[in-house]
C-alpha cells in the first residue's frame, strides 16, 4: 500500500526543506511538501498570519494530492499547520491520516500566547533571529534580505504564538497513531510536558523520542530522524483498514480510519519559534 506523506516546514521555510527525502525513503512512500503563500513557490503571495486562513490554504494544497492513504508530517511551526490541516480535511471532508508526526514543536496544550511579533520593531526581530542563531550574520546585516524576508518571519512567528488550541469539547483528537519527536539540546525538551502533551492530540496511540542535537535535528540527525518516521508509520499502516468509500467532488481516493496502537517510551532563515 502506497503512502502519501504530506510534509510541512519550519517557519520561514519553504518545502524545499523536503527535496532530499523522496530519495531516502522507501518507495511505498511518496512525499509532497506543501508551501504556504509567501514561502518557497509561493513566495510572490502575501505570507498569512490568521489560522483560520492557514487552514484554507492547506485543504486547498492537501485535497490536490490525496488520492488514498495519507499521513502528515510537520517540524516545528509545520507541526501546528499540518493539525489544522488535519482537523480541516477530517471535519470537512471525512479525511483522516493513517499517522501523524509532530517534531521540534512545543505541544499545543503548552502554548502562551504572544501578539507582539507583527508590529514588533525590525531590531526586535533581528535580535531574536541573532539570538536563535540560524540565519547567517552576513544575511542579518543585508537590508535586501531583511526587506523580503521579514514580512514573512513576522507572520510566521505571529502564528506560532497566537496558537491557541480548541477543548476537546469542541474539537475531537485526532483518531490516529501520533509520534512526537525532540532534540536532546533543544530548549523544547527541557520541560518533558513539551513534547509528551502532544499525546492530548490523539485518542490513537502515542509515541515520542527525542534525537542528540538541537533544534534543527532535521540536519543533524537526518538519518535517524527519517528512520523513525518510517518505523512508525509502517507500523500504523499495517493497523489501518479503510473505511466506507466517502463520496468527495474531486477526490479519487477514500477516507482511511486507523486502528489504536499501544504507547511507547531549506529555503530562507530559519526559526526556533514553534
Amino acid at each position: 500500500m502506497k503512502v502519501t506523506l504530506i510534509c510541512l516546514p519550519f517557519a520561514g521555510a519553504s518545502a524545499a526543506v523536503y527535496r532530499q527525502w523522496g530519495a531516502l525513503l522507501p518507495s511505498w512512500i511518496r512525499v509532497h511538501a506543501l508551501d504556504l503563500p509567501g514561502h518557497g513557490v509561493k513566495r510572490a503571495q502575501p505570507a498569512l498570519h490568521r489560522w483560520p486562513e492557514v487552514a484554507d490554504a492547506l485543504e486547498r494544497e492537501a485535497l490536490r494530492v490525496i488520492d488514498g492513504p495519507f499521513a502528515i508530517f510537520g517540524y516545528s511551526m509545520g507541526a501546528l499547520t499540518g493539525l489544522e490541516m488535519a482537523h480541516r480535511l477530517r471535519r470537512t471532508h471525512g479525511l483522516t491520516p493513517l499517522w501523524f508526526g509532530a517534531a521540534a514543536c512545543a505541544a499545543p496544550a503548552c502554548r502562551t500566547p504572544d501578539a507582539t511579533w507583527l508590529d514588533c520593531p525590525d531590531e526586535a526581530m533581528i535580535a531574536e533571529l541573532r539570538r536563535l542563531g540560524a540565519t547567517p550574520e552576513e544575511l542579518l546585516g543585508d537590508r535586501g534580505f531583511l526587506d523580503l524576508a521579514l514580512p514573512v518571519l513576522r507572520a510566521d512567528f505571529h502564528l506560532c504564538a497566537t496558537y491557541v488550541r480548541p477543548d476537546n469539547a469542541l474539537r475531537a483528537p485526532l483518531a490516529c497513531p501520533l509520534l512526537a519527536l525532540g532534540g536532546r539540546n533543544d530548549t523544547l525538551s527541557e520541560q518533558s510536558d513539551y513534547l509528551s502533551a502532544w499525546a492530548h492530540e490523539t485518542s490513537a496511540g502515542f509515541t515520542q523520542r527525542v534525537f542528540d542535537g538541537g533544534h534543527f535535528f532535521i540536519d543533524t540527525a537526518r538519518a535517524e530522524l527519517i528512520d523513525a518516521i518510517v518505523t512508525s508509520l509502517a507500523s500504523a499502516s499495517t493497523c489501518a483498514a479503510p473505511a466506507n468509500p466517502l463520496a468527495h467532488a474531486g477526490i479519487p481516493g477514500a477516507a482511511f480510519r486507523t486502528a489504536s496502537i499501544d504507547s511507547a517510551g531549506a529555503a530562507g532563515p530559519r526559526s526556533f519559534h514553534s
